[in-house]
């Protein structure tokens, strides 16, 4: 979809733009893709400020939970890590000029309450893939009477922002619903991957035939933001981008994909991928996996905080640390199902890859998921943190093993046509690009949450 943008961008001055984008769990990907389609769009000249230590030092402080007195109603968790993500984009916000600006695009609302501190003609693009009322609905989190002050921050937040950009039609609804934001003002533009290929993907800086992206820094070389800073201004000088595949592009290199070396090859081979052992409901499947069909399928844990010790345990691999090309294109192919029993999620990216690569999955209906899977036709959902469904729904891919690889495809249509990032990362930059200097959002792209 292309957005008509030269009486507004010009063709010789692209829009000088600052990409603000957390870093902790499925927002790497986000990143990834990001960069690599800012990479080839000359409507913008973009620095990217990916959030490392700040969201390692963010959640080490909101364990810090320990609500204010006083009638403030404040919930400590949460607020504190927006005030602290605050003071730091802020910082780093004081090196550029307002009059310099033509976008701020920060992604995600925990770090973007430094937009209340820009001049109001500053274009500002906030993204999300939930909100916190939601988390507070139906997360972990317990909904204390501390929480209205930090949903009424994130409320400003959003009036502030020309414009919300949510992964998801479930957090879309829900910045208009909880919030009281004008539905012109979210755009719902969703997550999604593209599947290196070995002989080289599209793009070429995180595939390149070789597997290791030939990508240096954020940019492929010395590309210049504002100022004459790189995109890799921001980034740890230890991470050089070119560490993302070492296993020169091929399915199968040893790596390890979870089949063993031939001793389980009778066996359903089943994986999960994601850290937060807990949170997503890898210790649920575990014990599933070994009091049930530890004897008839074998198990593959991608997480970095799993037990160590359920390594020892029967027909189960765990690996850790493992680089994204070598996981899409090496590890997720060798499933034959992907089991996710999320207790709380919004829209996760392994969902998405599983589907990308042909995987069909089992999942919980949680967050954004039930928007990402067909049930009976992709794959299942089933309620989360409970037994029984997992253990039926394991049991008739056993039963069935047949069925799988055609679901297997089904997932991959879907994936393709909802969750591509070659189709939805432009679609981002032409809503982005409608923002920059005081633009509008194109009435096709606008309005309410697509369907």
């Amino acid at each position: 979809m292309q957005v008509d943008t030269g009486a507004r961008l010009g063709q010789t001055a692209p829009a000088r733009s600052l990409f603000f984008v957390e870093y902790g769990l499925g927002h790497k990907t986000h990143l990834r893709f990001l960069e690599q389609h800012l990479l080839s769009d000359v409507r913008f000249d973009a620095t990217i400020i990916p959030l490392y230590w700040m969201d390692r030092l963010g959640d080490f402080l909101g364990r810090l939970n320990v609500p204010l007195t006083g009638g403030r109603e404040l919930d400590f968790f949460t607020w504190w890590v927006f005030q602290f993500k605050r003071q730091q984009v802020g910082y780093l916000l004081r090196r550029y000029q307002p009059k310099d600006l033509d976008l701020v695009y920060i992604h995600t609302q925990t770090a973007a309450t430094s937009v209340l501190d820009l001049p109001r003609e500053v274009p500002a693009v906030v993204s999300i893939d939930l909100t916190w009322k939601l988390a507070f609905k139906e997360s972990r989190y317990v909904n204390s009477p501390f929480l209205k002050t930090t949903l009424e921050l994130e409320r400003r937040i959003y009036e502030r922002s020309d414009l919300i950009v949510s992964f998801s039609d479930w957090a879309a609804a829900s910045v208009i619903d909880d919030y009281g934001i004008p539905a012109s003002k979210v755009q719902v533009v969703r997550n999604g991957v593209t599947l290196p290929q070995a002989g080289g993907a599209p793009g070429g800086r995180f595939a390149n035939g070789n597997g290791n992206g030939n990508g240096k820094g954020a940019a492929d070389g010395q590309r210049t933001g504002l100022f004459g800073r790189s995109w890799a201004s921001y980034r740890p000088a230890s991470r050089n981008g070119n560490g993302n595949g070492n296993g020169n592009g091929h399915h199968g290199n040893g790596n390890g994909n979870g089949n063993g070396n031939g001793r389980h090859d009778d066996l359903l081979k089943i994986g999960f991928i994601g850290n937060g052992f807990n949170r997503k409901g890898a210790d649920l499947l575990l014990r599933v996996h070994q009091e049930h069909f530890a004897d008839r399928a074998h198990l593959t844990l991608v997480c970095g905080d799993a037990p160590r010790s359920s390594a020892s345990l029967p027909n189960v691999k765990l690996m850790s640390e493992v680089p994204w090309d070598v996981l899409m294109t090496s590890v997720l192919p060798g499933f034959d199902l992907f089991v996710f029993p999320t207790r709380f999620d919004y829209s996760p990216y392994a969902v998405i890859e599983a589907m990308t690569a042909g995987v069909p999955v089992i999942a919980s209906r949680v967050g954004a998921i039930p928007e990402m899977i067909e049930d009976g036709r992709s794959g299942f959902l089933i309620d989360a943190d409970t037994e029984a469904p997992l253990v039926d729904r394991m049991g008739w891919a056993l039963d069935n093993r047949a069925e799988l690889p055609a679901m297997g495809a089904r997932a991959r249509e879907r994936a393709e046509g909802q969750y591509a990032a070659e189709t939805n990362y432009p679609q981002l930059l032409d809503v982005l690009a409608g923002v920059a200097r005081g633009g509008r959002v194109p009435a096709s792209l606008g309005g309410a949450p697509i369907r």
